[in-house]
């Protein structure tokens, strides 16, 4: 089973803020905090940025949400093992911003870096950059996110492994036959390359995007992403939509991606517990959240881990209030799930890709020896 969590401002619960100990604003130190819970645990990874439904309009939410890929940056330093993601939508930027910011990320943390690539919600950004969404032609949309996914792993792969010579003897501080130029000149993107940063630690960082609402949308998703986060409600519905996402992607011959159900978790140390604690937050605000909301006890929890196993691969947390979901998590869950053969009790790998069981990919350039970038 994978584990993931994602962290956002006080939790997950439109009525965290109220009674979470985190600061309204939360620092860098509550963050690191969580992160370094989170890396105890043994989880696969972090998840920063995803999209909050939290009734952001009604003025009794906090919807203070810092930027992802800077808080990321700011986790690299405390801890050593779990994987970090960020979000950045493919709708607002550029293919060459994104993989160079992500193959200095990789880098910097040693290999342990996912980009959540968010896309189909462009009309929850566009007004606030001030362009349209471009959503009305799914299928040219799709067309444009894929040719976008496509130069930022070309650009990845502009340096082979050998590319980064460093000799000091000959004077070669590139190999200029192992660093290229992608040339790519698509519909939507022209870009010469190469990356003006070596290739990263993973080879290419994983890429993780949520499930679309649209037939279309999961058909392009099953292609492209190493890991696919679902939101289903109830098991029957989240069983027939991961059996959907491997057939999509098997008839693109390619291997199934990973998928991870989200699931909003609010937990006690007795059922009462937990159901008291409900019912206070959502007395604040009602909790009205996409896909499965939880609340009960580590071992209820664990039990629905074991009923969902042909569901999913495993779970990425949404914790109701933070640092406590988490630290109930961590401390009552983990050990728990370890005990009934369910999760890790150490890290066996260094990379992200490595806790994913995800193979190093071999750059696309790979011996094309004379196509360098002649710089």
């Amino acid at each position: 089973m994978h584990l993931t969590v994602s962290l956002a401002g006080s939790g997950y619960h439109p009525a965290s803020w109220r009674v979470s100990r985190l600061p309204a604003v939360p620092n860098a130190a509550a963050f690191q905090a969580m992160a370094r819970t989170a890396e105890r645990g043994k989880l696969d990874a972090i998840l920063l940025g995803l999209p909050v439904n939290d009734a952001a309009g009604s003025g009794k939410v906090n919807t203070m949400r810092l930027d992802p890929v800077p808080l990321l940056g700011s986790l690299i330093g405390v801890t050593r093992h779990i994987g970090l993601g960020a979000s950045w939508t493919v709708d607002y930027t550029e293919p060459f911003n994104v993989a160079r910011v992500f193959a200095t990320l990789d880098h910097l943390s040693y290999g342990r870096t996912a980009w959540i690539a968010r896309m189909f919600d462009g009309e929850a950004l566009a007004e606030r950059f001030g362009r349209p969404n471009g959503m009305e032609d799914l299928a040219a949309y799709c067309e444009r996110a894929g040719e976008f996914v496509d130069v930022v792993r070309k650009l990845l792969d502009s340096w082979e492994d050998e590319g980064f010579a460093l000799d000091k003897a000959s004077g070669m501080f590139a190999d200029p036959d192992r660093v290229h130029a992608i040339n790519h000149a698509g519909r939507y993107f022209t870009v010469r390359g190469p990356l003006n940063v070596p290739r990263p630690p993973q080879g290419i960082p994983v890429l993780i995007i949520s499930d679309p609402a649209t037939a279309a949308g999961r058909r392009f998703v099953a292609a492209t992403a190493d890991v696919i986060l679902t939101d289903r409600a109830s098991l029957p519905a989240a069983a027939a939509r991961y059996q959907e996402l491997r057939a999509l992607a098997a008839e693109q011959f390619r291997d199934a991606p990973l998928v991870l159900a989200n699931i909003n978790v609010l937990l006690g140390e007795t059922e009462t517990d937990a159901r008291r604690r409900a019912a206070e937050l959502d007395a604040f605000c009602p909790r009205t959240p996409d896909g499965m909301c939880f609340a009960g006890t580590s071992e209820q929890l664990v039990d629905l881990f074991v009923a969902w196993r042909d569901a999913c691969d495993g779970f990425n947390l949404l914790p109701a209030v933070l640092p406590d979901d988490l630290n109930l998590f961590a401390d009552a869950v983990v050990p728990l799930a370890r005990r009934r053969g369910l999760f890790r009790s150490e890290y066996e790998g260094k990379t992200l890709r490595d806790h994913l069981g995800f193979a190093r990919p071999v750059s696309q350039y790979a011996g094309r020896a004379g196509e360098h970038s002649g710089s």
